[in-house]
């Protein structure tokens, strides 16, 4: 990503100091800091020597301290922080780690989080997302149905045993859309046309949810196109927009009817890429997220592209990685 934007690399190693309770472990501390300091360094200059190869500018930082802390105040002057995503479970690698969600809510730049197993599933058939979500294996799929699309795809696609046709994203950039998406399907957009892939704008909506009960299955059925209609016409709204700013990408959008997050979440097994905003709020980083990104980012088996909402200030120059011990 850095050499493709032409941005010099950070990259950025941390390690908490342990908590003792024995006295006697005390005076051993500043050893302890001064070995894992040195490791940390280490780490990071192979790390660094891979990437100079590919012809970037590399800096590298090591530090003791809180990782997430950490990694949050060097993302202030960043362009794009990556991060690993390494839950602490038997999920490791699909259920976002205290790290990578306090990064992605307090995040000074866009964040990149990309999960411990990505590209590790078989290529003729995915796992669905529920067959690893935390709240157990035998868990059923929820319901999802395309209800409308701009045009069919130009591009061929590879084919999954038990992927959707409709769900199917293969090789293609997903961002997220609800009514206050444009800073967000403005970078998914670069992002596409960086990494030459198809951008696809998605939005759903529980449109047979409780909240939209009707007396009978006729004035439900009668009243569904007004529901959807303010989606619709976002979606076509914003692909005009990105069509006008970057001709040369292909771009359409589909729509349907279930949660943003299922629909992201299922997105996100084929997908390159998957884009969203950060729309929670409080000083919590669950709240901060949102529930819908932070349930994509629970849930994905693709990288997962956080943007910020919220206006950023201060300089951005770098790509920062943040690592940590345990990520070697």
């Amino acid at each position: 990503m850095a050499e493709r934007r032409g941005l010099p690399l950070r990259l950025v190693g941390t390690f908490a100091r342990p908590v003792v309770s024995d006295a006697y472990a005390i005076p051993l501390m500043g050893e302890f800091v001064e070995t894992a300091l040195k490791e940390t360094q280490k780490m990071l200059d192979g790390y660094a020597a891979q990437a100079e190869q590919s012809g970037i500018e590399v800096t590298t930082h090591a530090v003791e301290g809180d990782p997430g802390a950490t990694l949050v105040d060097e993302s202030r002057f960043a362009e794009l922080a990556v991060v690993g995503k390494r839950g602490r479970n038997r999920f490791a690698g699909r259920v976002l780690g205290s790290v990578s969600a306090k990064l992605s809510a307090h995040g000074g730049c866009p964040t990149l989080v990309i999960p411990a197993k990505w590209e590790s599933e078989s290529a003729e058939e995915l796992l669905a997302p529920s067959q690893e979500h935390p709240l157990g294996d035998g868990m059923a799929a929820e319901p999802l149905t395309q209800m409308e699309e701009s045009a069919p795809r130009e591009h061929s696609r590879r084919e999954f045993a038990n992927v959707a046709q409709e769900l199917n994203f293969d090789s293609e950039v997903v961002v997220g859309v609800d009514s206050s998406s444009g800073q967000v399907v403005d970078l998914a957009a670069q992002t596409a046309q960086l990494l030459e892939r198809p951008l696809t704008l998605v939005s759903a909506a529980p449109l047979n949810a409780k909240g939209h009960w009707y007396p009978n299955t006729v004035e439900h059925n009668l009243e569904l196109p007004n529901l959807r209609r303010p989606y619709i016409e976002n979606l076509q709204k914003l692909v005009l927009e990105v069509g006008e700013k970057f001709p040369a990408l292909s771009v359409r959008w589909q729509f349907f009817d279930g949660s943003p997050a299922g629909v992201l979440s299922e997105a996100s097994r084929t997908a390159e890429l998957v884009v969203i905003g950060t729309r929670g709020h409080g000083g919590f980083a669950g709240l901060l997220l949102g529930s819908v990104s932070q349930a994509v980012l629970n849930r994905s088996a693709c990288p997962v592209l956080v943007v910020p909402t919220s206006k950023v200030e201060g300089s951005r120059a770098k790509l920062r990685v943040g690592t940590t011990r345990s990520d070697a």
